[in-house]
């Protein structure tokens, strides 16, 4: 890794990214293009699917941000119409629908991100940009499960606090476990506790130590310790960890079948401590390392030390996961960075 990792050449002004919008609604088209225009060049609107595959066609956009409810041909047939004629634009589907049946819709009509219009002004930019860096964006952790309940990879949510971890991690770990995952979370105990509050709130029998069964709660400080040597983390000691967790997992209920579904906020220790780049080491070592495991990796980070001198870091901490969420109800503070 590079010792400046946040340095960039800036000797040349690269082209703005081409973005086509589509919606019928007037009000929506200005508002989302002024917001837009700042880092992106909105090459069009239209505002009903027919008007998006004509102009996709003469634009040829980077990405095209789509309604889902307009006149004729909705969202998710404009989106498959564009599959079809091979565009190269990436979808992103901003809507006011907001439940999992709609998300999952979305992702396999083509989207690629999926932005609520009651986040519009704390979400889109982020959206934009993630998806044209080849990332999903997706509205909740949750609706990952409904994108490909078999899903797995190293995604992020963003949230404000220890509630935001809780209130945005709970239903995905739920699902999980009624899937038959085993699961793990590393974190505080403020967090591990509001977790097994919410799991028990759905049923799951969790007692006062934080686990049963197919689920284990531990201290995300000394797990953090436990892979740490002078300042860096250790690939070794992160492979006997594995090696810990691998054991866990074949124990599940779907025994060498079961995935390991993992929520942690350990590399945000590291960013809260200033060491960023220590941060993304561990989290670029996880992932090389998982590439091969049957896990789901959720890595959960608080916004505000990305608010201070290391918001350079924030898109580099994207990069290193495959999606993108936010906490459901982290409306305080926009991911845009």
């Amino acid at each position: 890794m590079s010792p400046h990792p946040f340095e960039s050449d800036t000797t040349a002004t690269p082209a703005r990214p081409k973005v086509l919008l589509v919606d019928d609604h007037p009000d929506i088209l200005r508002s989302t293009a002024r917001l837009l225009s700042f880092d992106f060049d909105v090459v069009g609107t239209a505002s009903d699917g027919y008007q998006a595959v004509e102009a996709a066609q003469r634009l040829d956009p980077d990405l095209i941000a789509l309604d889902i409810t307009m006149p004729g041909r909705d969202g998710f047939q404009t989106a498959q119409d564009l599959v079809q004629i091979a565009t190269r634009a990436r979808i992103l589907f901003l809507t006011m629908h907001e439940s999992d049946d709609y998300v999952a819709e979305g992702f396999r009509s083509g989207g690629r991100g999926y932005v609520l219009k009651t986040r519009l002004h704390l979400d889109l930019v982020t959206a934009v940009q993630r998806v044209l860096a080849g990332q999903l964006f997706v509205p909740s952790l949750r609706s990952l499960l409904a994108i490909d309940e078999n899903i797995i990879g190293h995604a992020v949510l963003f949230c404000d606090d220890n509630r935001g971890f809780a209130d945005g991690a709970s239903g995905l770990l739920s699902r999980s476990l009624r899937r038959g995952d085993v699961v793990t979370v590393s974190s505080t105990q403020r967090t591990r506790a509001g977790i097994a509050e919410r799991l028990r709130a759905d049923g799951w029998n969790v007692g006062e130590s934080g686990e049963f069964g197919a689920y284990r709660a531990a201290d995300a400080a000394a797990a953090l310790s436990s892979v740490m040597r002078n300042g860096h983390p250790d690939a070794d000691r992160i492979r006997e960890l594995l090696a810990e967790l691998e054991r866990f997992r074949v124990m599940g209920p779907r025994g060498a079948e079961s995935r390991l579904t993992f929520a942690g906020d350990i590399s945000a220790l590291l960013v809260a401590e200033g060491n960023v780049e220590a941060a993304l080491e561990l989290e670029h070592i996880w992932s090389d390392l998982t590439s091969t495991l049957p896990f789901l990796t959720i890595c959960v980070y608080p916004m505000a030390p990305f608010e201070g001198a290391d918001g350079r870091a924030f898109p580099h901490v994207c990069a290193e996961h495959f999606a993108i969420a936010h906490a459901p109800d982290s409306a305080s503070r926009s991911l845009r960075m």
